[in-house]
């Protein structure tokens, strides 16, 4: 088996480590027919120390391979580095003296869920050790095309088939949350039962309460154009929802760009307001009334009130927001902070 001793993942969406690792589980199996252990450690809680001498020592009477999970503990704020991101000296010597004869049957996996600078000292660290003893692997959250690749693939793993429609709507209603996602997968599998085809019915049933949450309570704050609501919603998002920043970051653009495109149709004066939003949400049929109708209300009624100058305004801040937060590290909460204060302020005058 072409596999290394070590590996470090880190990034924003670290569910494909999940997946790694049954990977690895199906090649063991397949050649040496044996059992696979998964030990879990979590830094801060366990040290190197522990860990190390945990690799290097097979249980008794055990010949199974093993997995060692380690977790970095994400931080608590993304420019202030957790102490478990710094090695001491002593441990930089345990894992290169591991690494450089490591344990036959033991895979050292190490897991940091948090989007890192080339400079971390933790990255520069394994990037010093030879390339034969440990992989390292950054790990971006999905989009477009191949977050629907992955959705189809997990789906396709199972039997089944989904159509192109369905398939974006899931997406777009569970984010590119791969966890999230990949819990609404298992449920329509369950659901379509010995059907071998899901449709965007099966997705709206099911997977239609995923979304709407998260969209409401963004977009109704934003157009109420109420700060502290805003502020207030973003906080609940971020820290009682535990929901991404990537999450927010695409709900927000994506009214903002959708308000746009209507306001654009509106003025060519080509469509009637129903068309319009059958373009912008072609995923929302009439028969879904409620929904369809707070929707139609939010986006038609918003577009007529406000300009496409400031439109194209709020879009520009917003790439300018999510461009420092990847090249920066400044707080994503301080910068949205900012924005939804000068949002409200224009707004309200």
């Amino acid at each position: 088996m072409d596999l290394s001793p070590a590996y470090f993942f880190y990034g924003e969406d670290v569910f494909p480590v999940v997946e790694f690792i049954e990977e690895i589980k199906g090649k063991i199996s397949s050649s040496d027919h044996q059992d696979t252990e998964l030990e879990r450690y979590e830094l801060g809680t366990d040290s190197w120390a522990d860990i190390i001498d945990s690799a290097k020592t097979m249980p008794l009477l055990s010949s199974s391979w093993r997995l060692i999970r380690v977790e970095i503990p994400p931080r608590k704020k993304q420019n202030k580095p957790r102490k478990e991101e710094r090695l001491s000296s002593s441990d930089e010597e345990l894992l290169k003296s591991y690494l450089s004869s490591p344990s036959e049957k033991t895979f050292l996996i190490i897991v940091f869920n948090q989007k890192i600078k080339t400079s971390s000292p933790l990255l520069k660290f394994f990037r010093s050790l030879p390339k034969k003893s440990i992989h390292i692997e950054k790990l971006s959250p999905l989009q477009g095309r191949k977050l629907e690749a992955w959705v189809k693939n997990q789906i396709r793993k199972q039997g089944k088939k989904i159509d192109l429609y369905a398939c974006k709507r899931l997406a777009e209603l569970a984010g590119n949350d791969l966890s999230r996602l990949n819990m609404e997968i298992d449920k329509l599998i369950t659901f379509v039962g010995e059907r071998n085809f899901i449709k965007t019915e099966d997705v709206e049933r099911i997977s239609g309460w995923v979304k709407p949450f998260i969209y409401w309570e963004i977009t109704n704050s934003l157009e109420e154009a109420h700060y502290k609501k805003c502020l207030f919603t973003l906080d609940k998002l971020l820290e009682k929802e535990n929901v991404s920043p990537v999450v927010i970051m695409n709900e927000i653009s994506g009214f903002f760009n959708d308000v746009l495109l209507t306001k654009m149709r509106l003025q060519e004066g080509n469509k009637d307001k129903k068309s319009i939003f059958k373009e912008i949400k072609p995923f929302i049929p009439e028969r879904y009334r409620d929904l369809y109708q707070r929707k139609f209300k939010q986006i038609i009624h918003f577009a007529e009130l406000i300009s496409i100058k400031e439109l194209r305004y709020y879009i520009e801040q917003l790439k300018n927001i999510d461009i420092k937060v990847k090249s920066t590290g400044l707080s994503f909460h301080e910068l949205m902070d900012g924005f939804l204060f000068d949002y409200c302020q224009r707004r309200t005058g």
